[in-house]
């Protein structure tokens, strides 16, 4: 498995017959860093986990014509692109096997889903906004619901074995940036953790 950071939350994860990508987002209009053209060979999956514009970069539609390039968008991403057959859209609390992979999603406690996909005998965990979102602005009450609506949909994941975890390490969140992956590592775990969301 080779993993390749692209930005902000954006990754491309190669398998042995497939290329998974997760919210790709090319910030002001930065030159293109993933071209699906490179793997004729493989299968390429578009992972779009909400339609926040740091998530959703859509540049990514342009990519329809290549035949072996799939969509996972979660269901708050609007597209007016005609590749039916193609594109899977993704509902909190479901799995879904697609063209060869299983993907299982949770529901974000921001927007969207996370996904957990499984692929070619890895598993990898994309979190998207699915986070510990404690605001040191925020009130208590806030800060208690968005933490207990995080764990819930962690705790969801118990018993899986990950290979990666992809999870928001916000420097925003200032001496709370790191409640959200001690939580998933103490309560699920991954062989390999990979902070996102750092701006």
């Amino acid at each position: 498995m080779k993993i390749t950071y692209l930005h902000h939350s954006g990754f491309s994860v190669e398998t042995e017959t497939k290329v998974l990508l997760f919210d790709y987002y090319t910030e002001g209009g930065r030159k293109a860093y993933f071209d699906p053209a490179a793997y004729p060979d493989k299968a390429v999956f578009v992972f779009v986990s909400h339609a926040h514009e740091d998530h959703y970069d859509r540049r990514i539609l342009s990519w329809a014509k290549l035949p072996n390039v799939r969509y996972v968008l979660s269901f708050d991403v609007r597209t007016e692109v005609g590749f039916e057959g193609r594109v899977l859209r993704a509902e909190p609390h479901r799995t879904y096997d697609f063209d060869g992979i299983s993907i299982q999603t949770l529901q974000s406690n921001d927007e969207g889903v996370a996904f957990l996909v499984k692929a070619d005998g890895k598993t990898i965990y994309h979190a998207g906004d699915l986070n510990w979102w404690h605001w040191n602005g925020e009130s208590r009450a806030y800060n208690d619901d968005m933490g207990r609506r995080y764990r819930e949909q962690i705790d969801l994941l118990q018993g899986e074995r990950i290979d990666a975890a992809f999870i928001p390490v916000d420097p925003r969140l200032e001496d709370k940036y790191i409640l959200g992956v001690d939580y998933f590592m103490r309560r699920v775990g991954a062989d390999h953790v990979v902070p996102m969301h750092l701006w």
